[in-house]
């Protein structure tokens, strides 16, 4: 019998839909014995031995660093925003053309003495100033690159956007598509905000890329 692949894929939101649509253009159906919101699939096929876990982005890029998966499709935001070690166990196989976002840096449009990032350092410099994000690693490292001090950043669990309305930071970091959701929570980039251009990637476990099987998979899908 064949050795089981285990695949992590979206189990919601933007890169779901045409992460399945991948598997589905080479004609593996996924199959569940649960129904529809079964959160494990299989699929059968006489090449490979395929399980698929469906589980949010950010658990997929654990799961391969764990070795609690082979492959993943996930955002390579999520993955540059992990620790080192987690980092060195993964290799970033293939970027896919969708899930395109970026990583910005956001202020209040009512913020009108807030246009750069150089403001942010001159009106730190009499009051530390909030930031609150998501992305915590990513965002410290651009501060610091960019020499930005006194800036404060806070871990958001929730819906990050609203955190300047409801008075919890001054400036919100998140990623953004469209901007729709930015705009619609009063919100505006910085005029040298962007921290990250991010799109879907495939990435596998560097212990799991050694097998011939998962190789073999990879080139198929890929």
């Amino acid at each position: 019998m064949k050795k089981e692949i285990i695949i992590c894929l979206p189990s919601k939101g933007r890169l779901r839909p045409q992460s399945l649509n991948i598997l589905k253009k080479k004609r593996m159906k996924i199959f569940s014995e649960k129904g529809e919101r079964d959160l494990v699939g299989y699929v059968k096929s006489k090449n490979f031995n395929l399980k698929i876990l469906f589980v949010h982005a950010r658990e997929a890029i654990d799961a391969l660093a764990n070795s609690t998966a082979d492959l993943a499709i996930s955002g390579k935001d999520l993955l540059f925003n992990s620790n080192t070690n987690i980092q060195r166990k993964i290799k970033l196989y293939k970027n896919l053309d969708f899930g395109h976002a970026s990583l910005k840096i956001f202020r209040s449009i009512y913020w009108i003495d807030c246009q750069s990032l150089l403001d942010v350092s001159e009106i730190a410099r009499n009051k530390p100033i909030k930031l609150i994000t998501k992305y915590r690693h990513l965002v410290e490292n651009f501060l610091d690159e960019k020499n930005v001090r006194n800036v404060e950043v806070l871990d958001s669990n929730g819906a990050t956007e609203i955190a300047v309305r409801i008075n919890q930071a001054s400036l919100v970091a998140d990623i953004s598509s469209s901007g729709k959701t930015a705009a619609a929570n009063d919100l505006v980039e910085l005029s040298d905000g962007l921290i990250l251009k991010t799109s879907a990637a495939i990435m596998v476990s560097k212990k799991s890329y050694k097998r011939k099987e998962v190789q073999k998979f990879l080139k198929f899908i890929a």
